[in-house]
């Protein structure tokens, strides 16, 4: 009976490890984020410990606090990118660009060109995806990665 079993387990298994792969590139990355009409922040880290989890803000050693977040994000196919910051009354646009050489997509400022959010494809699910950046700004002078985690909204 074992025997019998196992095929039917390692299938399984298979298929449901096949249906949470990350992007294979930045195009495949760059049409799972278009195909989501809007994604939903559910976690803000810094250097990989929690800040913020589904809607609420949990302490950490550095005093770091998001008052301010994008509570939702969209990618249009034309490369713009609008985000939604809590509390606000408009969305910001920003523009996102792939760069296949260096497999990755990039999010700047429209007016600056400037920012430095990254999107990787082994961070980009069907169902979720993760952007992130490194300043000096929530601990000066040292440099900390902030990860965004979002999922559909």
């Amino acid at each position: 009976m074992t025997s019998r079993l196992f095929p039917l387990f390692f299938i399984f298994t298979i298929g449901i490890t096949a249906c949470h792969r990350p992007a294979d590139n930045v195009q495949d990355a760059q049409t799972r984020l278009t195909s989501v009409p809007k994604w939903q922040i559910q976690e803000i880290l810094m250097d990989e410990a929690p800040l913020f989890k589904d809607g609420k803000h949990i302490p950490h050693i550095s005093g770091v606090q998001f008052d301010t977040y994008m509570e939702w994000v969209r990618f249009l196919p034309d490369g713009s990118f609008e985000g939604h910051f809590v509390g606000a009354a408009t969305t910001q646009k920003f523009q996102w660009e792939a760069y296949p050489k260096q497999n990755v997509i990039a999010l700047r400022d429209t007016a600056t060109k400037t920012g430095g959010w990254n999107i990787y494809p082994r961070n980009v699910y069907e169902d979720s995806f993760e952007m992130e950046t490194r300043s000096s700004v929530y601990d000066p002078p040292r440099v900390t990665k902030l990860t965004l985690k979002f999922k559909p909204l």
